[in-house]
């Protein structure tokens, strides 16, 4: 069963789709989505409600992981906070368990490694590099779901 992880980003987000299991993660997709220049709050979050529809829609997750921020400047609230509770109504509808993180849950040892082990170098190893997107922010989605894989 598919899981899908998450990052939100101030213009966008962030997005992964892995299958198999937490010692066995396979990617199924992942993507750069970014916005449009809304001009206001309600037709950004009109976006992010069909982004996050057509996300459920088409990859029918179990579970959704996703990557939070605890320490949001004034500018970034809005594109990182109030999507979240948009996710959270519609994986409620479509009866979808969510699970959020923050970076310091992404150790090597919540994946049974031993904790020297750098993730963010062993993602590049074990699923390999993927240009231009494959950076920090892509892998927190991958994490996030990875985390949430059994």
């Amino acid at each position: 069963m598919a899981v899908l992880g998450i990052n939100l980003e101030k213009n966008g987000l962030r997005y992964c789709v892995l299958d198999g299991g937490k010692d066995s993660p396979n990617i199924l997709h992942y993507e750069k989505v970014q916005t449009n220049n809304f001009p206001n709050t309600q037709q950004l979050m009109n976006w992010y409600e069909t982004t996050f529809q057509n996300l459920i829609t088409k990859f029918a997750p179990e579970s959704i992981g996703i990557k939070v921020s605890l320490n949001a400047k004034k500018a970034e609230i809005t594109p990182w906070y109030y999507p979240l509770g948009i996710l959270h109504n519609l994986s409620h509808q479509n009866r979808i368990s969510t699970f959020e993180f923050v970076t310091g849950n992404f150790t090597a040892s919540k994946f049974g490694m031993d904790k020297s082990v750098n993730i963010y170098d062993y993602i590049d190893q074990h699923f390999g590099i993927f240009k231009p997107k494959w950076d920090r922010n892509q892998k927190y989605a991958l994490l996030s779901a990875w985390m949430i894989l059994k």
